[in-house]
């Protein structure tokens, strides 16, 4: 490893260090937003004092003359989330961490979530800047992906694992 890559990542951490003293939470609390931005998808965490929830959304931005585009991305931390409905019900295959395949399950469609504190990370690739900010809100409403992502994160939070069908219950046409 070269030393400016040694110093890049040195750099990047103390930012993400800085991102507890700057929104004046637990360093502990934001793991699911730093685990969301380092290693992609919807995470968990929860201690003695605190719960925290992140959610990705991705929006696509696509320019049809260039044929060139980017996927900007918006994750959300969730402080001490609250369900406060859930609506639909969509079957759909999903896998958890280390399970050894993935299971036929149901998910709403549409959740609201409350939280005492909700902040957004967006990811621009293209200016390749992430832009953080507490929001002025207490409850968001999500649908599709995002709706899954923070249905499965709120299992995980009671301490529950997937409930669903092996995969085996398909048969192929």
């Amino acid at each position: 490893m070269e030393t400016d890559d040694i110093r890049g990542g040195i750099a990047f951490a103390a930012a993400e260090a800085a991102l507890a003293v700057r929104f004046n939470i637990p360093a502990d609390a934001l793991i699911p937003l730093l685990f969301s931005l380092q290693y992609g998808g919807d995470w968990s965490y929860a201690s003695g004092s605190v719960t925290a929830i992140s959610v990705v959304e991705k929006t696509t931005v696509y320019d049809e003359e260039s044929r060139t585009g980017y996927s900007l991305e918006e994750i959300y931390l969730f402080m001490n989330p609250v369900p406060l409905h859930r609506e639909g019900t969509v079957h759909r295959l999903e896998k958890c961490g280390g399970a050894p395949a993935r299971l036929l399950v149901q998910r709403p469609y549409r959740v609201r979530l409350g939280a005492d504190r909700v902040i957004r990370m967006t990811v621009h690739p293209l200016k390749r800047e992430i832009r953080t900010e507490e929001l002025d809100t207490t409850e968001m409403a999500f649908s599709g992906s995002a709706a899954y992502g923070i249905d499965h994160e709120l299992e995980h939070l009671a301490g529950r694992e997937i409930a669903g069908e092996e995969l085996q219950v398909f048969r192929f046409g």
